[in-house]
Order: structure tokens, then C-alpha cells, then sequence
């Protein structure tokens, strides 16, 4: 199997209820232009997943009312599976260039957690209307607002 490397862009930094992604020195430049987005696609490695154990599960139990017991990992959220990287949508309230920071929203991930990439969210690329979902993901938020409230 070919073997991939990843190098990460930055990390999640956590001041209380703040959430920043920290972007390396290296990226800084990257940035530029993101503040012109309302929202962006993280992509995080679950750092806190990654035992040789955690790697091989192809089928999880799953938290969810009425969803059926056991899951493959790729009909779900969870850290376990093959390649543990993480996708949040965040809302960005503001960036600093010269200090390398973004201010997010959210992230389901921890400080210190290694950022990958970076994408804009964009709804005539990302929004599916309509988008089918099982029976039993019914009654779930349809979004992020709805989500929230």
C-alpha cells in the first residue's frame, strides 16, 4: 500500500470557550483572502485516535437512537477508522495575518490538535438541498442555525 504524508498547517488553540486555528509560520501566507468567507471546511487529524487498535475498527456501536447497533466507520462520525482525519464546518469571526490566527467558532477537536487543511465553504460547491439521510438521523438538526438554537 502506498504510504501518504501529511504535514500539518497549523493546530486548534483553546482559550476557555475560544477557538482558534494557530496557522505554522511556514503557511502564514495561506490565509490571505479567507477572511472574505463566512464559513470554512477544517480538516483535522483526531491525534487522540491513533493506536494501532483504534486504526483497524471497520465497524463501531453507534450512540444514536433507533440507528441500527453497529456501523461501518465510513457511515459515521466517529475517531476509529483507517485514517483519522476530522471535517468541521466553522463560522470564522476574524483573522489575523500578521499572528497566524483564525478565530473560530467551534471544533469537535481538542488544543493542540493538528489542522490539516483549510477550504471555503462555498454553498453553490458544498450545500446539497435535499440531501437524503437514514430514518433514524430524522428529527436531527437540518443545520447549523437550527442546530444552535
Amino acid at each position: 500500500m502506498e504510504e501518504l504524508r501529511l504535514h500539518p498547517v497549523g493546530h486548534i488553540r483553546r482559550e476557555g470557550e475560544r477557538v482558534f486555528v494557530e496557522i505554522l509560520p511556514a503557511y502564514r501566507p495561506a490565509p490571505k483572502g479567507i477572511e472574505e468567507y463566512e464559513y470554512l471546511h477544517l480538516l483535522w487529524w483526531f491525534d487522540q485516535s491513533q493506536d494501532p487498535h483504534s486504526r483497524e475498527r471497520l465497524l463501531v456501536k453507534t450512540p444514536h437512537a433507533n440507528a441500527p447497533e453497529r456501523l461501518g466507520v465510513f457511515a459515521t462520525r466517529t475517531p476509529h477508522r483507517p485514517n483519522p482525519i476530522a471535517l468541521d464546518v466553522v463560522k470564522v469571526y476574524w483573522v489575523n495575518h500578521g499572528q497566524g490566527l483564525l478565530r473560530i467558532d467551534q471544533s469537535d477537536a481538542w488544543d493542540g490538535t493538528p489542522v490539516l487543511d483549510i477550504k471555503p465553504y462555498v454553498p453553490g460547491c458544498d450545500r446539497v438541498e435535499g440531501a437524503g439521510t437514514p430514518t433514524w438521523h430524522q428529527g436531527w438538526a437540518q443545520s447549523r442555525a437550527e442546530k444552535t438554537k
